[in-house]
């Protein structure tokens, strides 16, 4: 019964870091490609990269 439990207790501590750790990494993904974004728009003086973008990946 013992090992049952610390299985259970292992499964679910297990599934929490994986939801952690894949959530920083979309984290860290989406903050990268709103960082190239806004570089973009500095240069550019427009908010037109990120309507492309919008209008870029809207269709998927």
């Amino acid at each position: 019964m013992t090992d049952l439990i610390g299985i259970v207790f292992l499964a679910i501590v297990t599934l929490c870091f994986g939801f952690l750790v894949g959530f920083q990494m979309a984290h860290i993904r989406y903050n990268k490609r709103l960082a190239k974004y806004i570089r973009r728009c500095i240069h550019s003086g427009t908010i037109a990269p990120i309507l492309v973008a919008i209008e870029k990946y809207g269709k998927k």
